[in-house]
């Protein structure tokens, strides 16, 4: 994978993120749909950690 591909995920992925955490701090969600949203920030957030390493280690 080239670093402009890198570059692009990483910030698709921020982007994705950044909402996410707007989306959840901002709107009430019942306590499952909170969880999962949560989860899928984890999840966000571990990918974003992932690529950047990625990143520096090319």
């Amino acid at each position: 994978m080239s670093i402009d591909e890198i570059n692009k995920i990483i910030a698709v992925k921020k982007m994705d993120l950044e909402e996410c955490e707007q989306e959840l701090n901002n709107r009430y969600y019942p306590s499952i749909v909170r969880m999962a949203m949560m989860n899928y920030i984890s999840a966000l957030q571990e990918q974003i950690d992932k690529y950047d390493n990625d990143h520096i280690n090319l």
